[in-house]
Formats: C-alpha cells, structure tokens, sequence
C-alpha cells in the first residue's frame, strides 16, 4: 500500500472567500462588514480550485502539488524516511488553529486515516536551502504566484496510507 500526500495552499488575507468550502461564519462576518463599511480581518484562506465531485468539494487534478515521491515526504515531515535517511525540515507540526475552512473541512473528511499533519509558509521553503529542482521546484512556482509576500503564503498537508 503507498503513501499519498494531501497538499493544499492558502494565503494570509482579508478577501471573501467565494468558491470552494466555506464556513458560513466567514461569509456573515464578511457581509456584515461590508454593510458597517468595517474592516475586514486577515485570516487564511484556500486558494486551492474546487469543484463539487459527487456532493463533496475535491481539488482532485487542481492541487498545487499530486506527485508520490516519499524523499519529498522525508523532506516535510519525515514521512516513508527509510532507506535515505534525509533529514526533514521539521518533524509534523500538527494542523494550525488558523488553517482555512477548506483544509479543517479536508482533514475532517479524511478522519483518522489522515496523518502527520503539518504545515510550511513559503518564506520557511524558500529559505530552508533545499534544492527543491528534483522534487518540489514547480509547486514551489507556483506558490510564487499566489502573493508576492512569501510570509502570506502556506502549504498544509497531510498524508494517508
């Protein structure tokens, strides 16, 4: 049986959230504060492409990252680290308190047979000297593109067997 890694990006803002899960609390509060002219609060949000697949929300073939290779997995949470030993950038660090909607709703789909939970904004990838060119340079790409700060952008991820 392998190892599948469940990858999910979001960003620090204070946008509305429109497409994909949402809890309903984010899209009072937010309306509320557009009808009191109110600023709004920055919190983290998916930016992941959903779609509804059979009554559930799935970003199944949208995800940033897809890939099975377990030197990546060693690399982010010392996961399937047998044979090569790789040192991780942290062990699993847990699901943040402030984790999106989307990947709390995730992660309650996935139940016990998720794992290793843990999470990296851009910044900490970027400045870790990890040569991401074999395993992980076009995630890293395109996390370029999701704001220009890398501080207000994260991965968090989990992983099944």
């Amino acid at each position: 049986m392998g190892c599948d890694i469940h990858f999910y990006v979001e960003k620090w803002s204070d946008e509305e959230v429109t497409e994909g899960p949402i809890d309903i609390s984010d899209k009072r509060d937010s309306l509320i504060s557009n009808v009191l002219k109110l600023e709004r609060e920055y919190r983290w949000i998916s930016v992941d492409k959903w779609y509804r697949d059979e009554g559930y929300w799935t970003n199944y073939g949208n995800s940033f990252y897809s890939g099975r290779n377990y030197d990546l997995f060693a690399k982010l949470a010392d996961v399937r680290n047998y044979a090569n030993n790789i040192e991780p950038l942290d062990q699993p660090r847990g699901i943040p308190e402030d984790a999106s909607y989307a990947y709390k709703l995730m992660v309650k789909e996935m139940g016990n047979d998720g794992h290793s939970h843990s999470y990296f904004t851009l910044d900490e990838l970027l400045e870790s000297g990890v040569d991401w060119s074999s395993t992980f340079l076009n995630t890293i790409e395109k996390m370029k593109h999701v704001d220009p700060d890398p501080s207000n952008v994260r991965c968090v991820f989990f992983f099944d067997n």
